[in-house]
């Protein structure tokens, strides 16, 4: 991907023309629903703040820091994820011991923390101290999806950079442009948020959603069993089938209140509510609801609590 897609780029020219007047605040929040793009978005702008031409806003990708960037390799750049893990005390520590030195390369350091409602309190309070406190020639930039829970204080820090979600047909076009991603419009049941569908792809996992639409109607129509249907499931991609049959559950339920529903699942309808109803229905998407909630939280075997959840379908 080497433009950004559409519906993110006034944010970005927005932040440029505030760079390039020296009117950017030293601390942005970029929010917005999860798989929009945030944290692409950020990514890029890391990217003009790194560059050594400060009075232009966009990035030059010339200059060493540029190529520094380029590389991944700058030294005066520092990530923290919160996508897999907790972002705790002691990494936000580490990192704020680093940024109180001067930049090794070029004018500015940039701190970006990605999924920052990942922090836990210890680490957003010492996030915090940074942002009332901020070292010099320090940028931080934080990325969300859930921003409410973030602390008020922090939010208050920051610049806030909404980033608008995107219609289907936005998504469905830009799609298009991306490798494999024309296929990606048949998972518009599952989400219409295009860099969630880029992560499937990305990660191989497309065929698990792709295929459980007729593994559910077949299940329905007791042409195939619950075994037959987690063939292949693990502790390593449960959560993605919970989230596909809960997915499947969820268009369901909005298509009996008048919803249109995705022309993949238009077989698995009359199936469910056949064999279930629409009270059956609602009770068995929220049982997978607790279901994949609970997965971290018990000892029992996460297929087995799958099986035992779909022999009551």
């Amino acid at each position: 991907m080497t433009e950004l897609a559409p519906w993110l780029q006034a944010c970005h020219k927005q932040v440029q023309r505030l760079k390039q007047t020296k009117k950017l605040s030293h601390a942005l929040l970029i929010t917005g629903a999860d798989g929009v793009g945030q944290e692409h978005l950020a990514k890029e702008l890391v990217k003009d703040l790194m560059c050594e031409k400060v009075d232009q806003g966009v990035a030059c990708g010339q200059c060493h820091s540029c190529e520094l960037m380029a590389g991944e390799s700058h030294p005066d750049y520092y990530l923290l994820d919160g996508e897999e893990a907790t972002i705790k005390v002691d990494q936000i520590r580490q990192l704020i011991n680093k940024i109180n030195q001067k930049p090794q390369v070029g004018n500015h350091k940039v701190v970006l923390i990605t999924h920052a409602q990942a922090m836990n309190i210890n680490a957003s309070n010492a996030v915090l101290k940074a942002l009332e406190e901020p070292a010099d020639q320090t940028y931080f930039l934080l990325t969300s999806s859930q921003s409410t829970s973030l602390m008020p204080t922090i939010r208050s820090r920051c610049l806030l950079v909404n980033v608008p979600t995107p219609s289907q047909m936005e998504v469905e076009s830009w799609l298009q442009s991306q490798p494999d991603g024309e296929a990606l419009n048949t998972l518009f049941w599952l989400t219409t948020q295009p860099f969630r569908l880029l992560s499937l792809e990305k990660q191989q996992k497309t065929g698990i959603y792709t295929s459980l639409p007729e593994k559910v109607k077949e299940l329905m129509q007791g042409t195939t069993t619950v075994e037959a249907l987690l063939t292949g499931v693990s502790n390593t991609n449960i959560v993605d089938y919970c989230n596909g049959l809960a997915a499947i559950l969820h268009q369901c339920l909005c298509h009996s209140a008048g919803a249109t529903i995705h022309p993949v699942l238009s077989e698995v309808y009359p199936q469910i509510m056949q064999r279930m109803g629409i009270q059956a229905l609602m009770t068995r998407y929220q049982a997978l609801q607790r279901l994949k909630s609970d997965l971290s939280k018990t000892n029992l075997n996460p297929v087995m609590q799958l099986t035992h959840e779909l022999n009551q379908w």
